[in-house]
């Protein structure tokens, strides 16, 4: 899907690069060559993490700036989607790009009979990726009620700085799945 003009056209091209480091640790790097709606051509490092493959007990992690586990197609690239357009739940409220920053996240895959598995993240907030999530709880700087716009939607101050802990994005999941059937899940 082109926004920007019909028929047959190469938006980007995204190249993956990821393998062992060593017997303790993989990386992955996603890296976009793409073309902007005024036809210039930009490459961007979209993705690029290491993450532990042998730590003890189930636990993972990763570090890096990733896409975040934050609901089902966040860490998914456009071009792996089921569908054309994002949803629109998602695109206003992560964005264009999708949750994706700098940061950490800490995994656990419990040892139960179906999958579990628990993630929590702590990720860099400042950037155009996280947006959603800078908000001044409906402040200006000014001191100003920002009237009339959904709190949700508001533009956040998100080049302020990371001077506290809660300036941090905290991303918490649960996912879970069992076998119903040999052929349902």
């Amino acid at each position: 899907h082109d926004p920007n003009q019909r028929g047959f056209t190469v938006q980007g091209l995204e190249a993956n690069f990821s393998g062992a480091v060593d017997p303790y640790f993989r990386g992955s790097a996603n890296v976009l060559f793409a073309i902007d709606g005024e036809g210039e051509t930009f490459v961007e490092l979209e993705e690029a993490w290491l993450e532990s493959i042998a730590l003890p007990g189930n636990f993972q992690i990763r570090a890096g700036q990733y896409l975040s586990e934050f609901g089902r197609i966040n860490t998914q690239h456009p071009h792996s989607w089921s569908f054309v357009d994002a949803p629109l739940v998602n695109a206003r409220f992560l964005g264009a790009d999708g949750l994706r920053n700098p940061g950490a996240r800490l995994s656990w895959l419990a040892p139960t009979p179906g999958y579990t598995e628990l993630f929590l993240g702590l990720q860099n907030s400042q950037g155009a990726t996280a947006t959603g999530f800078r908000s001044d709880g409906g402040h200006s700087h000014g001191g100003e009620e920002a009237e009339g716009i959904p709190f949700s939607f508001r533009q956040a101050d998100n080049n302020r700085g990371i001077k506290h802990f809660d300036d941090l994005l905290i991303t918490p999941r649960l996912a879970t799945s069992c076998n119903l059937t040999d052929n349902q899940t």
